[in-house]
């Protein structure tokens, strides 16, 4: 059983939207479509992509609504607000600016002030964040080298 479909596109419509599409979950409910429209059942076409009839129905109903913008996939829930305010963190980087805090002195900082338990991996993300620390590893200086050491390794 065929559910019926926009009138307002065809065949070749939607290959072309299918080959400047990059996204690669709307280009399989794009060649679902595609496939539809060419004449295959909804059950044939759930089968040969490997999604249950349901989810094929939901995509041709989403099509017939909402066209192209109805196969993109849907935000699922919102992310979680910050213990901390944006002003907050000023705040805390402004109070221990010349203090020579270590990560954990800040998480026990943060802990005692604003009374927010951070992990030490949360800590560690925000201050890369506020502060745009660079997600590198240190090297360690050889205090005894010369200055001109590794210009003298560069010309060898």
């Amino acid at each position: 059983m065929s559910k019926p479909l926009r009138g307002d596109y065809k065949v070749s419509d939607i290959e072309k939207i299918y080959k400047e599409c990059k996204d690669s979950k709307i280009k399989e409910r794009l060649l679902a479509i595609k496939m539809i429209y060419s004449g295959e059942k909804i059950t044939d076409v759930a089968e040969h992509l490997s999604y249950s009839h349901k989810t094929v129905y939901k995509w041709v109903d989403l099509w017939n609504e909402l066209g192209i913008d109805g196969l993109k996939p849907q935000q699922r829930g919102k992310p979680r607000k910050p213990y901390l305010s944006e002003e907050e963190w000023q705040k805390i980087i402004q109070e221990i600016k010349d203090k020579g805090y270590n990560l954990q002195k800040l998480q026990e900082y943060v802990l005692e002030t604003r009374g927010v338990n951070y992990t030490y991996k949360g800590i560690w993300t925000m201050v890369r964040r506020k502060l745009k620390v660079p997600y590198g590893k240190p090297y360690i200086i050889n205090s005894k080298q010369s200055e001109t050491a590794e210009k003298e390794l560069k010309k060898n």
